[in-house]
């Protein structure tokens, strides 16, 4: 696997690749070259974010998967204040602009399977089986695709972030064509994310579905996602049902259950 962002300066060291994580599925991604990223920034109204949108860090690059309020978050408002670019589907575009203030320019539209190099980072959008839709404050109703992230961190370090997709046979695919090393997999719904929480079994992906794709994707490093607290039901399943798997030797990943605020280092 060969990383597509630019090579490091002469004499200049590559960094550790980090990952923090803030609740549901918002992360922070600083890149070999210290590259901010910061993926479905759902923050001031996560109740599990331990840092809000205006305590952030300087950012150089978002991403948002598709348009839901806990994916989209403060991205017009971090977007405003740091001036650094969007990768995003026409819906949230027109989102961020229009009912916004977001300046067009910042504004970097892909569809899945047209990958981009924005702020010296290769990003290849993949498709999600999933909704992608908000309403206007006059009432329209925007709809278009929702999308998965293949990022290029550092070499030998490809992350996947899926949005929310259903399982469907492309991670087997994906597997094969990208190779991510790292996924983002999630495993929950969030305990503030629908109406009528008690009627819904499972997130988008079950614990079985999302542990079946991600050895599909072969992923070296799982980390679930979507969630709030580390101790979810369904959180605590999907690390069983991987171990089982490991001890069986069926696939043997490393996993990582973080806690919002943490930080860890991802390696090759």
């Amino acid at each position: 696997m060969t990383s597509m962002g630019p090579p490091a300066g002469e004499g200049s060291q590559a960094l550790a690749v980090t990952l923090q994580f803030y609740g549901t599925a918002a992360y922070r991604i600083v890149t070999e070259h210290g590259t901010s990223i910061l993926i479905d920034p759902y923050l001031d109204g996560n109740p599990a974010s331990p840092i809000k949108a205006a305590d952030l860090p300087p950012v150089d690059l978002v991403l948002v998967t598709h348009n839901a309020y806990d994916h989209v978050g403060d991205a017009a408002a971090i977007l405003k204040r740091d001036r650094c670019p969007v990768i995003c589907a026409k819906d949230v575009a027109h989102s961020l602009t229009m009912a916004h203030g977001v300046d067009p320019d910042q504004i970097r539209v892909t569809i899945w399977g047209l990958p981009l190099v924005v702020a010296g980072v290769r990003v290849h959008p993949v498709e999600s089986h999933h909704w992608s839709f908000s309403v206007t404050p006059t009432g329209e109703l925007l709809s278009g695709p929702a999308m998965g992230f293949m990022i290029d961190a550092a070499p030998g370090v490809r992350i996947y972030h899926p949005g929310d997709s259903a399982i469907t046979r492309d991670f087997e695919l994906f597997g094969e064509l990208y190779q991510p090393t790292v996924g983002l997999i999630h495993v929950a719904l969030p305990e503030d994310s629908l109406p009528h929480y008690e009627v819904y079994q499972a997130g988008e992906m079950t614990v079985q579905e999302a542990a079946l794709a991600s050895r599909w994707l072969g992923l070296k490093h799982v980390i679930p996602s979507h969630y709030q607290s580390p101790d979810h039901p369904d959180v605590r399943r999907f690390v069983a049902l991987v171990e089982a798997m490991s001890a069986a030797g069926t696939w043997s990943p490393r996993i990582s259950v973080m806690s919002p605020g943490d930080v860890i280092e991802l390696n090759p």
